[in-house]
């Protein structure tokens, strides 16, 4: 045997050596790992399944690439198929991954890109790219070697058992699938429930969480980002949680449970009146007004939905020299209007614009995010003319995604202790941190199967939740949470250097006499 083929041969046999000298970008041990426990099932046809979960950008699409690539190098001659199974951008984005390793010098401009189905060949192998869609037509293909299912998280159980589970069976095929923690009833989760279950069974490692600490130990750089992540949102923001330290979403008993709302609660009372040499800023939420307004003798048409609040935050600066600190909120007052008209003054009652401006202007505030969704544009636009369209923020829910980038925004805030909710009236019923706080605790949340937390998150208070009061069972709403949330829109505007809020003070300063130092 040549040298070469020798030096082939040694280098096929181990995919460390293929991933350092062919590849050239070394798997680090934590990649290894999983990769040779699943090698070891396609090369003796075990026929095993593995879950592979890494911490986001830590290179779990990079090991699955890097083993695709060592697959078709050692069955060129034999042949076979390997399926990678995805749903949307990520098949995509895996075939590009793979070109990119089959264009070292080994492999470049001898392999080939073929359709129906898109896969790529290498020989006699191939690496078929399928959409695992539940709308998608992929049966009757077969996994010779190994299925990969991408994006575990966001498929389909069922589907993925009656269609891609099959495609394994002739050749006793090994399943690799990878994703990112979500919720514990997603296809993912279940499955590591499921191999967690075989493995303590007869032994055997089939499911493979690593850890950022292990991701970090192997990888120093990435300590720093993501030191920096959990500076930004918060060691328990359920974005760091799930995508970095592999916790479900809905581990934890509600998007405000009792740790997080421990977290809000401050040390300070409500206040009723500015206090020197302190600087504020205000939220708004603008509700609908009611027709029954009109007549102060009728029942509101929406008894619990018809409030709006504006809430007002003392602002805790950082020290111009400190770069890296953020600006602490203390919510220190709420102003609350149910369903009154907005512009039109009746009996006994004055419009609730101009009394709610007459508030701003007491609190003498720096900078207000108004709610200008529906009925809260005419309100916004009249206080920013009032006040100028420079210290007015409007804000529109009817984004796509917006109330899901507020909430994310918001939990960040929490969790780095930067939002300070008043405290000692939350035990007196009917007070407003009574209701704050109720509305907290009722607040519901859900992620939609294949969603991202900070695009998709659905939060709200349900519509027919209620709660005991002295006066009856009365409507929760969320107009003094939604209120409160407004202030992470507001800190976004600041840290991104578009909107500057300070304070400026009159003062006099002494003369000096000009002749003071000079002699005669």
């Amino acid at each position: 045997m040549s040298k070469v083929a020798q030096l082939a041969k040694r280098l096929l046999g181990d995919i460390r050596l293929f991933s350092r000298l062919v590849i050239r970008l070394p798997l680090r041990p934590y990649q290894l790992k999983p990769i040779l426990a699943v090698l070891d099932s396609i090369l003796h046809q075990h026929g095993r399944e593995f879950l592979v979960v890494f911490p986001r950008q830590s290179g779990k699409n990079e090991a699955a690439a890097q083993l695709e690539t060592y697959l078709l190098n050692i069955f060129q001659r034999v042949g076979g198929n390997i399926i990678h199974a995805a749903i949307g951008d990520a098949s995509g984005m895996a075939a590009t991954r793979l070109e990119e390793r089959l264009d070292n010098p080994w492999n470049a401009n001898r392999w080939t890109k073929k359709a129906r189905p898109n896969r790529r060949c290498f020989g006699n192998a191939a690496v078929l790219f399928l959409s695992s869609h539940p709308s998608a037509s992929t049966r009757g293909q077969t996994a010779h070697w190994l299925i990969v299912i991408d994006e575990a998280q966001d498929q389909v159980g069922p589907h993925i058992e009656a269609v891609f589970t099959p495609m394994r069976a002739a050749n006793n095929a090994t399943a690799l699938y990878l994703g990112t923690v979500k919720l514990t009833t997603d296809f993912l989760w279940q499955k590591k429930i499921e191999l967690t279950r075989k493995q303590e069974g007869d032994g055997i490692q089939r499911v493979f969480m690593v850890s950022p600490h292990q991701v970090t130990a192997d990888n120093p750089p990435y300590g720093a980002f993501l030191a920096r992540q959990i500076a930004t949102h918060g060691r328990h923001h359920p974005i760091v949680a799930s995508e970095y330290f592999l916790e479900p979403i809905d581990g934890t008993g509600g998007l405000f449970d009792a740790r997080r709302r421990s977290l809000m609660t401050g040390t300070h009372l409500q206040q009723a009146a500015p206090q020197p040499n302190t600087l504020y800023v205000a939220t708004l939420d603008v509700a609908g007004q009611d027709e029954a307004a009109t007549d102060p003798l009728a029942q509101l048409a929406q008894p619990g939905r018809d409030y709006t609040v504006a809430t007002v935050f003392e602002v805790h600066l950082p020290p111009t020299t400190d770069l890296r600190r953020f600006p602490i909120y203390r919510a220190v007052d709420t102003f609350v209007d149910h369903g009154g008209r907005h512009f039109e003054e009746v009996p006994g009652k004055a419009p609730l614009v101009p009394r709610l401006a007459a508030w701003l202007e007491s609190w003498n505030i720096a900078h207000l995010v108004a709610d200008e969704s529906g009925v809260g544009q005419g309100v916004t636009s009249w206080l920013s003319a009032a006040f100028g369209s420079h210290l007015v923020t409007p804000y529109n829910f009817s984004g796509t995604g917006k109330k899901a980038a507020l909430g994310s925004a918001f939990l960040a805030l929490i969790e780095t202790g930067r939002f300070h909710y008043w405290t000692g009236d939350h035990d007196q019923p009917l007070s407003d941190g009574w209701w704050f706080w109720a509305q907290c605790r009722a607040c519901t949340y859900e992620l939609p199967p294949d969603g991202r937390f900070d695009r998709d998150l659905r939060w709200s208070v349900p519509a027919n939740a209620r709660i005991d009061t002295p006066t009856g069972r009365q409507l929760i709403h969320d107009d003094r949470l939604i209120s409160a949330a407004l202030i992470a829109h507001l800190d976004i505007l600041y840290r991104n250097g578009t909107l500057t809020i300070g304070q400026a003070a009159s003062v006099v300063i002494p003369g000096t006499d000009p002749f003071a130092d000079m002699k005669f």
